[in-house]
């Protein structure tokens, strides 16, 4: 009895909010490490600059730098828009979800009795069904603002693009100064465009959310074991070491 206690302590009701128990407000907790945890992981840990991310960072400042040294720069600028269109896609696509998570929110009632219905659901009710909605909204909201912000930083990066000197005999120190400026800024959209599409993962995991607050530490421990498996063991990030070069499929 003493070791069935403390489990069944977890699925006490809020006296705040009844319709939340201490399991849910915990798996909302493990869900917002993960986001943190694995942004800050990608971006600034011991192993950032071995992840795909930190290998595409050094390439875009050699792309600056090799734009710098070009008299016509129309692919930059081409490659430049390409980058804008996607990070524009994403923010209009958020958009849409979030009108979709909203809808369902009008609907708590019938698809709550869905939600309890399936296998290994904790039976909620609507109200229940409602505030646990709040959690991809976040961070449905979080992506847009990733998004939007990438595509203003790539915008700033065209800008810089722009303002880049052509290279002469006396100002080859201005020139490499001006690209490596728009190679930061280059990796600073990168960087949210990124955090948007991780947000993304993490909304599409937080909707267990809605069986119950064990599918939602499940699901949200599966996107993070996903997003770390494609920053540091992934064929894409082989590629970009040169792993491909001998012709060889390489082990990742």
């Amino acid at each position: 009895m003493p070791d069935v206690l403390p489990f069944a302590l977890l699925w006490t009701p809020l006296s705040i909010l009844p319709e939340i128990t201490i399991l849910d407000v915990i798996a909302v907790a493990w869900l917002v490490f993960l986001v943190v945890g694995m942004s800050w992981y990608v971006d600034h840990g011991p192993r950032a600059e071995e992840s795909a991310s930190g290998l595409m960072r050094v390439k875009r400042m050699v792309w600056m730098e090799e734009m710098a040294m070009r008299d016509v720069r129309i692919v930059d600028s081409g490659l430049l828009r390409g980058l804008q269109s996607g990070s524009s896609f994403f923010a209009s696509t958020s958009l849409i979800c979030l009108g979709g998570l909203l809808a369902m929110m009008g609907q708590a009632d019938r698809l709550a009795e869905v939600a309890d219905s399936l296998p290994f659901a904790h039976p909620s009710g609507q109200d229940a069904f409602r505030v646990r909605l709040v959690a991809p909204i976040s961070m449905i909201v979080f992506s847009f603002f990733k998004f939007a912000w990438a595509q203003r930083l790539f915008g700033y990066c065209a800008v810089m693009i722009g303002a880049t000197p052509e290279r002469r005999a006396d100002n080859e120190a201005e020139v490499l100064a001006a690209a490596r400026d728009a190679g930061q800024l280059n990796w600073l959209a990168a960087r949210s465009f990124a955090r948007g599409l991780r947000g993304l993962y993490f909304t599409l995991g937080s909707l267990a959310f809605l069986i119950g607050p064990l599918a939602l530490i499940a699901s949200a421990s599966a996107v993070a074991l996903m997003i770390h498996r494609r920053e540091f063991r992934s064929e894409s990030r082989a590629a970009m070491l040169g792993a491909y070069r001998s012709g060889q499929r390489p082990r990742t």
